[in-house]
């Protein structure tokens, strides 16, 4: 699957960014790539070629005082950095779920499948693209019934700048905002009246990884909060999240990593109780 969904100088002037964004971080050179232009393992800031990536998630008992298992999630993916099939097992090592994502010959996203095995119902994605090769609308499916559509407003490199939700009887739209390196910075969600109700800022750093996130309503009233840390070579440390209207805050520390630099063991804090923990083996091509 090879991804020559841009122009042949787009890709010239990104090529670089690619391969350095998926290695360590570089303290000579800081190459930043645009959402439009990220795959998969860009997006789930994957270091390495990953191949396929196994995650167990466990929930604490307190009263127990002990781990017990929840279920297991296996991802695919493809040699140029796209998701090809998520599988979700329960306890019993049982398929809960499955998603398998197909693509155009320019790696594009052509339609995902979700089957779900507790119901044995089955949701369809489909997406549709205009005459640049931009995505111009996607479509929900569960089984045969359609849940909605969304329409897509782009700019000149793919950037998705507005997606309106279409369902039955109303219609919800979101406006996102780019900085100078084509990361969004600002999302704003307007209710069925076309007003604006809440707004998401996100600033990055030097090397283009997401910080801080602030959720506001539109009266500039801060509603909820995320922090994201990492250390001198780009590791993943530390995210806490606060919930301001519900007075929830969750800490997530990342313990180890492999020789690549992708986290290995992931523990979620409430307040001083442990809540989660997650597990994960990466496999590389």
């Amino acid at each position: 699957m090879r991804n020559n969904r841009y122009p042949l100088l787009i890709l010239l002037t990104f090529v670089i960014a690619s391969f350095s964004f998926a290695c360590k971080r570089k303290t000579t050179q800081i190459v930043i790539i645009p959402d439009a232009l990220k795959n998969h393992w860009q997006r789930a800031r994957f270091f390495g070629n990953v191949k396929s990536v196994e995650t167990d998630t466990y929930y604490y008992i307190i009263k127990d005082s002990l781990f017990t298992f929840s279920n297991k999630h296996i991802q695919y993916y493809s040699s140029d950095g796209y998701l090809t099939q998520v599988i979700v097992l329960d306890i019993n090592n049982d398929t809960i779920s499955k998603r398998m994502l197909f693509y155009l010959q320019n790696a594009h996203e052509d339609y995902w499948l979700d089957y779900s095995f507790r119901d044995n119902s089955v949701t369809k994605d489909t997406f549709l693209y205009d005459k640049y090769g931009f995505k111009s609308e996607e479509r929900m499916f569960h089984n045969d019934s359609l849940l909605y559509k969304i329409h897509y407003k782009t700019d000149a490199i793919g950037s998705i700048i507005e997606m309106k939700r279409l369902l039955p009887e109303y219609h919800l739209t979101n406006k996102i905002y780019y900085n100078n390196n084509g990361l969004a910075e600002r999302i704003e969600e307007y209710n069925p009246q076309n007003k604006l109700y809440k707004f998401v800022s996100i600033e990055y750093d030097n090397y283009g990884d997401e910080v801080n996130r602030r959720a506001y309503k539109h009266t500039n009233e801060m509603i909820e909060y995320t922090y994201t840390q990492y250390n001198n070579e780009g590791l993943l440390l530390k995210t806490i999240f606060e919930d301001r209207l519900h007075n929830m805050r969750e800490e997530k520390i990342y313990l180890l990593h492999d020789k690549t630099g992708n986290w290995l063991e992931e523990i979620t804090l409430q307040g001083v109780d442990t809540v989660r923990r997650r597990v994960r083996g990466v496999w590389y091509y």
